[in-house]
């Protein structure tokens, strides 16, 4: 049957959201919904010799114009929500495989090669199936019959399984050590770091025909990648021929990036994990951008998102031999769990330059190259007035007078805790208060940065360099008040004090100035961010007011600015 446009040219379909297409097919026909993929070119076809094209699918996918939407440009099919632990097995010995199994006969139905995402993971677990204080005897029987039962009922429909997800720390101080480099779960406490290779020992007995992965996210910090190359490494060396081949077959690189991120270190993991001989995939490539000040995405943002996209698969098709996916996180911002940083190719049912970066990356670089000319990175900015504030942890009258600095902007793939900073300064001392919302409350990691806690980051004189300067500085303070320093001589005449209430609390810094003295008209480099941990004492998200580079920790050049007034 011949598809149907509404009469509408081409170009106005590509413009136009979903209100105003259903609006101006109202008279085509009642009952029939419009057609709006007809004019857009398959991106599935566009890398049909290099590599699938994927995408994350729920339910919601499954209806209507999403789904039309889906089968147009995808032909890979990753299964999340409704396969995680806490979906799957709610309760010990309950399953639930309704959902799964109807999302994944569909696209079956559709020709998508499906992958499974995840066996285990120490987020969106049901709480029997990894307790604090669990046995190794209990963790292990909850592991292994848990993988087994999972990938059994999936043989011969799933190509590949996530074994497990996000096991290491952010940014280990020794990568080396990958065993010290692990997330403190209560998984590794019962079992020891070899309760990794129990998962994928388990899961390849199961079924020894399916792709085992290992998922992570941010391997584009080196610190992290050199730890997970470690981890792989030793496992396939000490496993040649589990099942008849290396243990872990493939590396899920997810690909929550910004844009700032470093296609430099993007590329350097990519060549660091071929190098191993695995399979990769770009398995939840999202570009979150920062919301413009009507909270939605500047026509300007749009072309550089679409610019990072193209760059990406530019780097993707040079790879192309080694990687069997590329799957986004999803396919349309309101659906995406970043949907305040539109960071997919798609909102609603139009196409954004992102999806035409994804497309023909030399073609839109070539279209746009005049508006995509390198800019000086705006930071944000914001005044800090004179003021001495009492420093015990409670907001007293010199606060009224600083304005607000949101905090809210997320780093790593999760949301969670949040919060407001305000700033004022003195001859000799920054003064600095944060109040978070959405807190765990919890210290229980041995590392101070995946504790729930507040970091501010100072460069005094603003140069922006690509590393730390005398006056330069990184102060954390967690919500019980015990502080960390780097470098720890900037602790000298440090002052905090919190207060906790509920899933809230408050904290209040006085910073010396180390090189400068305080006066009205002077501009310092600024930042702010908020460390959210996870009730099993894992670090869930990091929210920060402006760097999104996530390297401020050693790199001040993406820090915001701060006005004395």
């Amino acid at each position: 049957m011949k598809r149907r446009n509404c009469g509408l040219p081409a170009n106005a379909i590509l413009a136009a959201g979903m209100a105003v297409l259903l609006a101006a097919c109202a008279t085509a026909g009642k009952g029939k919904k419009p057609v709006f993929v007809e004019n857009l070119p398959p991106l599935k076809d566009a890398w049909s010799g290099d590599f699938l094209i994927g995408s994350f699918v729920s339910q919601v996918y499954l209806e209507g114009p999403s789904r039309e939407l889906l089968t147009r440009h995808f032909n890979q099919a990753t299964i999340g929500n409704s396969l995680k632990p806490e979906s799957v097995q709610p309760e010990k010995g309950k399953w639930s495989f309704e959902l799964p199994d109807r999302i994944i006969n569909e696209m079956l139905n559709e020709g998508f090669s499906i992958h499974g995402h995840t066996l285990a993971w120490h987020q969106q677990s049901p709480e029997w199936i990894n307790y604090a204080g669990i046995s190794a005897e209990e963790a292990r029987e909850n592991l292994v019959t848990h993988v087994r039962t999972v990938m059994e009922h999936y043989r011969g429909r799933v190509y590949s399984w996530d074994v497990l997800n996000e096991a290491m720390a952010d940014n280990p101080p020794n990568p080396g050590d990958w065993r010290a480099s692990l997330r403190e779960t209560p998984w590794l406490k019962a079992l020891g770091p070899d309760y990794i290779e129990l998962l994928f020992l388990t899961a390849r007995e199961a079924v020894p025909e399916v792709k085992l992965y290992y998922n992570d996210y941010n391997l584009d910090n080196r610190n992290k990648a050199q730890a997970v190359f470690a981890m792989i490494k030793e496992l396939n060396e000490k496993n040649p021929q589990a099942g008849g081949r290396p243990l872990i077959d493939g590396i899920g690189l997810q690909s929550h990036y910004n844009l700032n991120t470093s296609l430099v270190n993007v590329e350097r993991s990519l060549e660091q994990f071929i190098s191993l001989g695995l399979e990769i995939s770009i398995s939840e490539l999202d570009i979150q951008v920062p919301p413009g000040p009507e909270a939605a995405m500047t026509s300007e943002q749009a072309l550089r998102q679409g610019a990072m996209y193209a760059a990406l698969f530019t780097l993707y098709k040079k790879y192309a031999p080694v990687i069997y996916r590329v799957t986004t996180c999803g396919m349309e911002d309101s659906t995406s769990w970043r949907k305040a940083n539109s960071p997919l190719l798609f909102s609603g049912i139009t196409a954004k330059p992102a999806y035409y970066g994804a497309l023909d990356p030399a073609g839109f670089l070539a279209k746009n190259r005049e508006a995509l000319e390198e800019k000086p990175k705006e930071a944000k900015t914001a005044a800090a007035p004179y003021g001495k504030p009492v420093i015990d942890g409670v907001v007293d009258e010199a606060w009224a007078q600083a304005p607000v600095l949101e905090t809210g902007l997320y780093l790593l793939a999760w949301q969670g805790a949040h919060g407001k900073a305000q700033v004022l300064w003195d001859e000799d001392n920054l003064s600095v208060l944060v109040q978070v919302e959405g807190a765990a409350m919890n210290k229980e990691s041995k590392s101070a940065h995946e504790q729930d806690s507040v970091e501010v980051f100072v460069d005094e004189n603003n140069a922006k360099t690509p590393y730390y300067e005398d006056g330069d500085g990184q102060y954390r303070v967690n919500f019980d008040n015990e502080a960390s320093f780097n470098p720890g001589p900037v602790s000298a005449g440090f002052v905090s004090a919190s207060r906790v209430s509920g899933t809230s609390y408050t904290v209040e810094m006085k910073i010396p100035f180390k090189t400068i003295k305080g006066a009205a008209g002077k501009t310092i480099g600024f930042d702010v961010s908020i460390n959210g941990a996870s009730k099993s004492g894992t670090r869930e998200s990091v929210a920060v007011w402006n760097d999104l580079s996530g390297q401020s920790y050693r790199d001040t050049s993406g820090l915001g600015v701060l006005h004395l007034e």
